[in-house]
Formats: structure tokens, C-alpha cells, sequence
């Protein structure tokens, strides 16, 4: 197993690789003091775990988390640092993230959360296992409140269209397709957002939006 350590900090870096060694003595573990680096390392070797500090020199945002599993998304990412979990935790695991761990969690909670990251690729805390729930549904609540989100890209292309005033057989044309296909894309997004005519579509997505 190839992991990839990115951490500034040589006593970090010397505990996780004792802890990694202890759970895995065979894995083959790397480091790297930058992403620039680390980003070079893994355009050469695929790492199937990747512990990323992002408390390192010139810090790492959630954008770094989803460039790098865009890249590479076989790869689990642990995120760990110093920072509130409470706070940071959720944004970082919707970037991208596949675990996130505070440098503060006991020895034990390393223990686990690593194994778990090397056998499963997930970690998240109890706590954050719930926040991430709450979350989610706080999503979905908000989903089917608004019908605007049930929207498809296609469907809020006419959409667009339709209160710019075109006609569907310029609708058609603009977007290359049948006035069949415009007309029922139409009675869809009609149906999604509860009207029944082009004038009260108009003042509801103007409400909504």
C-alpha cells in the first residue's frame, strides 16, 4: 500500500509513520512538506491513502481537497489539523475529503481513524458522522422547498430562454433542438414549479431566485 504523508512538521511526520508502520509494516510511505510537492509525487506513483495537514506553510483550502480528488478520486484523503471540527470538518469532507481528524483526537482515535482510512478509505467522528446528517438534510429540506432545485440544466437552459421571452422555435434553434422536445421540456417545468402559464412562471422564479 502506497501512502502519501503531506506535513511540514518532522515530529508529525515521524508519528504518523509509526503509527502507519504499527497497523501496516509493509506499506510504503512518502512525504512531502508542500502540495506543489505532493502533487508532483503523485503524477508519478498512485497512492491509495493520502494524510494531508492542512495547517501546512501557506495552507490548504477545501479548493486543494477537490483539485486533488478530481485528479486522483481512488485516492482517500485524510485531513488532519489543528482546527475545530465542528466548523471545518463538514466543508472539508464535501470538498472532497474522505476523513477528517483533529491533531488534538487521542492516540486511540489515530489508531482508528487510520486503520479505518487504510481499510475503507472513510473516517468521520461520531460527531461529525451526525453533523454530516443533519446537514444533508438541511439540504434536502431545502431541495424540495424550492422547485427551482428540481430543475435539470437542460430544463433551466428553456427556462432561461422562456423569460427572456423567446419562442420555442427560437428556443429550438438557440439550443439545437426540436420544438417538440423545447414544448415538453416546457410542460415539465411548468409541473416542477406549480403553474400553469408562462406569466406566473415568470413572477415564481422571480420570487425564488
Amino acid at each position: 500500500m502506497n501512502i502519501l504523508i503531506i506535513e511540514d512538521e518532522p515530529l508529525t511526520v515521524l508519528g504518523l509513520k509509526q503509527k502507519i508502520g504499527e497497523i501496516n509494516p509493509i506499506a510504503v510511505v512518502s512525504t512531502a512538506a508542500s502540495v506543489d510537492t505532493a502533487f508532483e509525487l503523485a503524477a508519478r506513483t498512485m497512492y491509495e491513502l493520502v494524510i494531508l495537514d492542512i495547517d501546512i506553510k501557506g495552507k490548504v483550502g477545501a479548493r486543494v481537497v477537490e483539485r486533488m480528488k478530481s485528479r486522483y478520486p481512488e485516492t482517500a484523503i485524510l485531513v488532519i489539523t489543528d482546527l475545530e471540527e465542528r466548523i471545518y470538518g463538514f466543508p472539508y469532507m464535501k470538498a472532497g475529503a474522505d476523513g477528517f481528524l483533529s491533531k488534538l483526537a487521542s492516540s486511540g482515535q489515530f489508531d482508528e481513524a487510520i486503520r479505518a482510512m487504510m481499510v475503507m478509505g472513510k473516517y468521520a467522528s461520531a460527531a461529525l458522522q451526525q453533523q454530516i446528517i443533519q446537514e444533508n438534510q438541511v439540504s434536502r429540506s431545502a431541495r424540495y422547498s424550492n422547485p427551482l432545485m428540481s430543475i435539470s440544466d437542460r430544463e433551466r437552459q428553456v427556462l432561461e430562454h422562456l423569460i427572456a421571452g423567446k419562442s420555442t422555435g427560437e428556443i429550438a434553434a438557440i439550443l439545437n433542438i426540436n420544438k417538440t422536445t423545447v414544448g415538453s421540456h416546457k410542460m415539465r417545468i411548468l409541473k416542477k414549479m406549480q403553474v400553469n402559464s408562462l406569466i406566473k412562471l415568470i413572477e415564481k422564479v422571480t420570487m425564488l431566485s
